[in-house]
């Protein structure tokens, strides 16, 4: 799985979420060798977080939008999961296998639009290949589970978007405070890997397993936003 190291606008807070719960934690010990981590510096990092809440606090989400994230991540999931029965039967039938496997990337890396441009074309095939495939385990009705699944996914994706597209707004009108916590963010992580390198706490500090926190939906940053931050 290719890896982006970049966050996106509606992930800089719950990426500062997650390094401020590490930095609490080792903020006394780092600073016996980056003599700028004093209890001031770290006030000045959770002030900055809370400037950031609060311009995101603005936003007046529906309850649809504030739950959109979950319910798509979770239909991604277990759509991802059905493909590998599918694959199986693929298998078994001689069928080639790899539009699957992209939409299996597509559904892990959560790219909605590719997984859900693909399985309108996995429909077609199983379609093609329908009494092949139910001769070898296949639900009859799999197909239209299917086209169900992705309509669901498209419709929880667009809601989810309306977040984005408004979380975008709020970082062009508040840009230099965005950069202010990215800052935080960029030294902390960079000092941080340096203090732990070759230790498990390193990835703490490592941005871009950040981000693959973020987007697996795992919440282990602690005081982490629900869905309104995305």
């Amino acid at each position: 799985m290719s890896k982006v190291y970049s966050f996106l606008k509606e992930e800089y807070l719950p990426g500062a979420l997650f390094i401020k719960t590490s930095f609490k934690r080792d903020r006394e010990e780092l600073v016996t060798r980056f003599s700028g981590y004093t209890p001031e510096y770290l006030v000045g990092f959770e002030d900055q977080i809370s400037t950031v809440k609060q311009i995101q606090q603005t936003l007046v989400l529906t309850e649809a939008q504030k739950q959109a994230t979950v319910n798509l991540y979770l239909r991604a999931t277990s759509v991802n999961v059905e493909f590998n029965f599918l694959s199986s039967y693929f298998k078994k039938c001689g069928l080639d296998t790899k539009i699957l496997s992209q939409v299996k990337k597509d559904l892990t890396t959560h790219n909605i639009e590719g997984a859900t441009d693909k399985i309108a074309s996995v429909i077609q095939f199983i379609d093609a290949n329908s009494a092949a495939l139910v001769s070898k385990g296949m639900a009859a009705d799999f197909a239209a589970t299917l086209a169900a699944d992705r309509d669901y996914m498209e419709q929880q994706n667009l809601l989810q978007n309306e977040v984005k597209n408004q979380i975008a707004g709020l970082y062009t009108a508040n840009k230099a405070e965005y950069d202010a916590l990215y800052d935080y963010i960029a030294e902390i992580a960079a000092d941080g890997k340096i203090m732990y390198a070759k230790t498990p706490k390193a990835k703490e500090y490592t941005i871009a397993k950040i981000i693959e926190r973020l987007r697996s939906g795992n919440s282990g940053g602690g005081d982490v936003p629900t869905p309104a931050t995305v």
